[in-house]
Formats: C-alpha cells, structure tokens, sequence
C-alpha cells in the first residue's frame, strides 16, 4: 500500500500481512526494501492520516458509503444495459461495460488499440464534459470516490456516469 497512508502528501510505502505470516518472521529476517519506507515525515504524516481515519470514522463511512453504491448501481444496472458487471470493495468499484451482457463480450477488449477504444473514449469524454474525473480503461470506468464522499455526492456521481452510459447503451445488443 502507498498513497492512502498519507492521503497522498508524502510518498510512503508499507506491506502489511496477516498475523500468521507476521510471526513466522519472528525468529528470521525478512530482507526487503521499499523505495518509500521509514522516512520519518512520511511516517508522521501517516500516523495524522490514521488519527484522521479514526476521528472522523472514515472506515465505517466507507462501509456505509460502499453499500450504498452497490444499491444504487444495482438500479443503474437495470436501466443500462451495457454494464455487464459491477465489483466493489468498500469504496473501490469498478463498472465493466459489455457490448452484450449474455456472451459478456466487452466494450473494448484488453490491451485495446484506438481504433477499439472509440466507444469508451466517448464515454470518457461525456464523463469529464460533465464535470467528473474518473479513470477509464479499456471497458473499465472506475469508481473510487474520496473516504468522505456523502449519499448526495454518490448519487451526483452516478447520475454523471448514468449520462455518459446512455453512449454505451447504443452499442449493446
């Protein structure tokens, strides 16, 4: 993990594993390295940036938050039919869009050329056309919206990308 420990101000890196792999280096050394490890700035800025996870209940919003995403795409999906899928962890969703939902064949195919990418290029333009940034990638538009992200600013969101669905909709069958 890297730049949510210090929300993205001061590059730090860590690993972390469960207790199980934690305690069979107990009595060995664990020889790594990372680029962005122990720096003693970064390690304060992270250790403010969990205070700030902790205070504000960052972690149970992004549980709330997560599900209310799903419900609310759960819907969206019933009125496009481009999107094949939805995967989400917490706050960290993404749609992939299909050109037909039964043989799941997608939008654009990994590793697409330009040339494969014309209907996701617009779909991505009618996003940002509309005042939102996300990232789009082959058939793929991601859904990652801040910790703090609210039920207004969720729907806010989704009623944008619903806009810009309406595009893919129209290479469905």
């Amino acid at each position: 993990m890297a730049k949510g420990i210090t929300a993205g101000y001061l590059p730090l890196g860590a690993v972390m594993v469960d207790e199980a792999i934690a305690k069979s280096f107990d009595d060995k050394p664990l020889p790594l390295g990372l680029t962005y490890s122990a720096h003693p700035v970064s390690c304060a800025a992270a250790v403010a940036v969990l205070d700030i996870y902790e205070e504000d209940n960052l972690l149970e919003n992004t549980v709330q938050m997560g599900q209310y995403m799903d419900e609310q795409v759960a819907q969206l999906r019933r009125h496009h039919p481009s999107i094949g899928d939805w995967r989400n962890t917490g706050l960290f969703g993404c749609l992939e869009l299909v050109k037909n939902r039964e043989t799941k064949e997608p939008m654009a195919p990994w590793n697409a050329t330009n040339d494969q990418m014309v209907v996701m290029n617009q779909v991505a333009a009618k996003i940002r056309a509309l005042g939102m940034y996300t990232f789009v990638r082959w058939s793929y538009i991601f859904i990652c919206p801040p910790l703090t992200i609210t039920k207004d600013e969720i729907d806010e969101g989704l009623a944008i990308i619903s806009e810009a669905l309406e595009i893919a909709d129209k290479h469905t069958y």
